[in-house]
């Protein structure tokens, strides 16, 4: 009886106190090469864009553009949350950046029904003056705890385009012992400079 108790206990322990982990992408902002024009693509933001997603459990956390209003239409939106089974960019031709972030099971549990429950309801749209990839991706860490909760205009003049958020929680990462994961893009684009250390 002892024994049994003993094992239900450290069975309890490990999923209250194990650690799973979730990735946050990072797509570096590009545009063509100056003798490519012709054969890359435009993409959309440019040098400046790029993109952040949240990645756990097999699944892919988007904020995207819809209608791409000024400013949000929260009450109507276009753009908000699309749950993907991977990352839409080409990881061997792009420039990206992953840090792995440990959680908490607890914190695993939020974040997968924050996964189900914001891509069936948006909280908000996606504005150009508004929320945007990188400030939702802030706020749905927030939400789980791993990052500090701020409000949404100062979420969004602090982390107004990825480059922004990505520096911000590089030097983080390294403050907390995190794993980067970097991956240099094709030499027909031009990327952004920085390349995952600060």
């Amino acid at each position: 009886m002892k024994l049994s108790l003993a094992i239900i206990f450290f069975a309890f322990s490990l999923l209250s106190f194990g650690q799973d982990t979730i990735k946050l992408n990072f797509l570096y902002g590009s545009r063509p090469e100056k003798h490519f024009k012709n054969s890359e693509s435009k993409v959309f933001g440019g040098i400046k864009g790029g993109h952040v997603n949240i990645e756990a459990n097999g699944r892919v956390l988007d904020f995207m553009p819809g209608d791409n209003p000024l400013f949000p239409k929260n009450k109507k939106p276009s753009g908000g949350f699309r749950l993907n089974s991977s990352i839409y960019w080409d990881t061997t031709t792009s420039k990206w950046m992953t840090i792995l972030i440990p959680v908490s099971y607890s914190q695993m549990q939020q974040l997968n029904t924050i996964f189900d429950t914001y891509s069936q309801e948006t909280p908000y749209d996606y504005a150009i003056f508004g929320m945007r990839c990188a400030a939702a991706s802030y706020d749905v860490l927030s939400e789980i705890g791993v990052v500090k909760k701020i409000n949404d205009r100062k979420n969004v003049f602090k982390n107004f385009y990825p480059k922004l958020f990505r520096k911000r929680m590089l030097k983080w990462a390294k403050i907390n012992s995190h794993t980067v994961l970097y991956h240099p893009g094709k030499s027909s684009r031009k990327w952004e400079k920085d390349n995952g250390i600060f």
